[in-house]
């Protein structure tokens, strides 16, 4: 057997390495400090950027996000959880309206947690599956109901069961989730009991595609990806439902993750389809679905010589022609991002938050 959490730490370390130390704040923001409150601009060009108030509290990586419209209308982005310099997972809980252009904290998470599988809405609720908590890998699935601003914790299944009894496997966390007819997708990675990775779980990793039915409460086992092709996913969270399936960007067949490539899962036939991949591996980018196409934004990417390099890629992929184009690049690298559609005056914006300050906080006019 091979440990490779230890990897997903170092990795996120160099994410979180500019950050500030680890204190939580428990406070509502002023919002007549520091940072000057502004108007929604009305009129943006499109393919460009603009700076929106930065995420105030302890600045983070590796967090959930997802945007809830409020009984308004208006976009509000939840930042859950995360982490900071230190690893120290968070329980902080942020919610940003894009309208007002001003941030708030709303009910903590129940336990810290970093290293999701990021999110997924159904019926206006959060659903945040696994991560890692407290030293190791929770197979939790937590559910955030924001007109109550409260949580409720559930459980995902426990995936292998050694003969000999001496260890269990889950669907971890570092995945991705998306949301298919009113149901929940996760793509997790394969982690033993006490943070160890398994050979198994690249012979077997069938069971590392899971459906959560909201309604039932109950979790279904799917067909995995490509054999070998995305195990160690847990440093990638790049993914997006278009047209009913689920695009995953995974890590690849080289040891250590060497490529990167594009799978796409149809749930009406329990398959996976291999496409055009981005040549080479990167984690911590944030992906958010427009108009059919996947964006990635930032991230880190694993260079042919073994070094790592941090990113203000702008990239999307397109199904319809199976081809990835860039566009404007983010104003600064950044990595560990996460990201989500948003709407302001009727037009769609691309929300892309977290690392450092200032401009933790962008928004990108497709």
């Amino acid at each position: 057997m091979r440990h490779r959490p230890w990897l997903y730490t170092a990795l996120g370390g160099l994410a979180a390495a500019a950050l500030a130390s680890c204190g939580e704040e428990t406070t509502q923001p002023n919002p007549a400090g520091d940072e000057k409150v502004t108007a929604p601009e009305l009129a943006v060009a499109s393919n460009t950027w603009i700076t929106r108030r930065d995420m105030w509290s302890t600045e983070r990586t590796d967090f959930a996000t997802a945007t809830v419209p409020n009984a308004t209308g208006q976009s509000v982005v939840y930042v859950i959880g995360g982490r900071c310099s230190s690893n120290v997972g968070l329980t902080t809980v942020m919610a940003y309206n894009v309208a007002t252009n001003t941030w708030t904290l709303r009910a903590p998470l129940p336990w810290s947690l970093y290293g999701a599988n990021k999110a997924g809405v159904i019926n206006g609720k959060i659903y945040v599956a696994g991560g890692y908590t407290h030293g190791t890998w929770t197979n939790a699935l937590y559910v955030y109901d924001p007109a109550k601003n409260s949580w409720v914790r559930k459980s995902m299944p426990s995936i292998y069961q050694s003969p000999d009894g001496e260890f269990e496997e889950f669907a971890a966390g570092g995945g991705v989730t998306g949301v298919i007819g009113g149901q929940l997708y996760v793509l997790a990675e394969c982690i033993g009991k006490g943070g160890w990775y398994y050979d198994d779980c690249e012979v077997n990793p069938a069971t590392l595609l899971l459906r959560y039915n909201p309604v039932t409460d109950r979790w279904t086992k799917l067909a995995p990806p490509p054999v070998g092709s995305y195990a160690g996913l847990g440093i990638s969270g790049m993914a997006g439902v278009i047209g009913g399936k689920l695009y995953v960007v995974g890590c690849g067949r080289a040891l250590y993750c060497g490529e990167g490539l594009l799978a796409v899962y149809n749930p009406a036939t329990n398959t996976w389809t291999e496409k055009r991949g981005l040549g080479r591996r990167r984690y911590g980018a944030a992906s958010v679905v427009h108009a059919g196409k996947l964006y990635l934004f930032g991230g880190t990417r694993f260079n042919a010589d073994g070094t790592y390099e941090v990113l203000r890629a702008n990239i999307a992929y397109d199904p319809t022609t199976d081809r990835w184009t860039n566009y404007a690049p983010l104003p600064t690298a950044r990595t560990g991002l996460g990201g989500s559609r948003v709407t302001l005056n009727g037009q769609p914006r691309l929300e892309v938050i977290g690392g450092s300050r200032p401009g933790n906080n962008l928004q990108y006019i497709p």
